[in-house]
């Protein structure tokens, strides 16, 4: 059972190293593995997103192997024989574990006794990977059939016979869609189902991120956030989770968007919340952005549409050169608001609104909250006239 990512949180680790398996008959992790061949194994802390060795040993010719370091904190670990063969743990310091395996596969044999949490992300992966699987068969069926089209239109270059070719392969290309469509949805219902039997499970992380959509699943991240904030509120390795949680909340449609104070190109200080009793699109771009300069005339064309009945446009940038910013406005032909601080990827609002690139947009309704996300062309006109009637 080959492992999924988790969230990685951080913590504090050390690094020790111990004696021979023999030597560990009442250690706190213990185990036997089949088809070994005096290996050696490694207990390692994976929290911080780094395999980090807590202790290690040779498997004897039993292949049974025990630590004595107990881990410092609940968390994730790995129990390692190489970078591609390893099994993911759920450990807590109080707790006493037996691992069991195939050495030569171990990812996908492992089982546990003593670890309820560990055994849970078992069941859980077990679904994962399956639901991967079958994902990926479609995606290479998608591909095969693309691969085919190119190649008819790549030799001969008849626009007719390739729209032919098309219209016999569309068919194809859409009942994969569908097919992919049911199964993010039942991974999605699965990791719901999963969240809501075990609602302060660390294996609840893993769930997580199988979900296909974190915006629309926010409730799910909210709930583990909330219930294992109750059950581990000092818990140093789940500290960059609670964050990330907070931003999306911070961030979510539905929630009051942060406040942006900036200066226009004339040195006026303009603050987003000025526009309340708008329809706003806060637009973060920039003159050197080919993407956003080829989106301004549809932005343009929805302003031009709109701006009379009540939308208005808050442009962003992450310009660095004043001169290259006010001539792309100029250029451009942007006449709404525009504000910056010149500060580039160092821009105050890009971890406040935690952007990852640009162009980026986010849709306001007249009291300020959050409405969508990256809508564009005419999926943003029908969301703006639909605010608007």
């Amino acid at each position: 059972m080959k492992q999924m990512l988790v969230f990685l949180i951080s913590a504090s680790l050390l690094f020790s190293c111990q004696g021979q398996p023999n030597q560990h008959g009442n250690a706190p992790i213990t185990g036997q593995l089949s088809n070994s061949s005096g290996e050696m194994i490694f207990l390692q802390d994976v929290n911080s997103g780094k395999g980090i060795n807590l202790d290690s040993c040779k498997l004897n010719d039993k292949g049974e192997f025990g630590f004595q370091t107990k881990v410092p904190a609940k968390g994730f670990y790995n129990l390692t024989l190489n970078p591609d063969n390893f099994a993911t743990l759920i450990l807590d310091p109080s707790e006493k574990v037996v691992i069991t395996g195939d050495a030569k596969n171990l990812g996908y044999t492992y089982k546990t006794e003593g670890s309820a949490d560990t055994k849970l992300y078992i069941d859980f992966n077990t679904f994962a990977m399956d639901n991967r699987k079958k994902l990926n068969i479609l995606k290479q069926k998608q591909d095969s059939i693309q691969g085919v089209f190119q190649f008819y239109v790549n030799q001969n270059k008849d626009p007719r016979k390739a729209d032919s070719l098309s219209k016999v392969l569309e068919p194809g290309f859409n009942k994969l869609s569908a097919e992919t469509m049911v199964l993010l949805k039942d991974a999605d219902n699965y990791a719901a189902s999963f969240i809501d039997k075990n609602p302060t499970s660390f294996a609840n992380l893993a769930a997580l991120q199988l979900m296909s959509d974190k915006e629309a699943s926010f409730p799910y991240f909210e709930k583990v956030s909330e219930s294992m904030k109750k059950k581990f509120p000092d818990q140093k390795n789940l500290k960059a989770f609670y964050d990330y949680v907070d931003k999306m909340k911070r961030l979510n449609v539905g929630s009051l968007a942060p406040e942006i104070k900036l200066s226009s190109p004339e040195g006026k200080e303009i603050a987003l919340s000025s526009l309340r009793g708008k329809i706003v699109l806060v637009d973060f771009w920039a003159s050197w952005c080919g993407p956003c300069r080829k989106e301004n005339p549809n932005v343009k064309k929805i302003y031009e549409e709109y701006h009379s009945k009540g939308f208005e446009v808050f442009s962003v940038s992450l310009d660095k050169d004043k001169k290259a910013w006010t001539k792309a406005i100029a250029d451009d032909k942007l006449s709404w608001t525009h504000v910056s601080d010149l500060g580039y990827w160092q821009s105050s609002v890009v971890p406040l609104y935690d952007i990852k690139g640009i162009p980026m947009t986010v849709l306001l309704d007249k009291e300020g909250r959050i409405v969508a996300k990256n809508l564009r062309g005419e999926q943003l006109a029908a969301k703006v006239a639909e605010l608007l009637k």
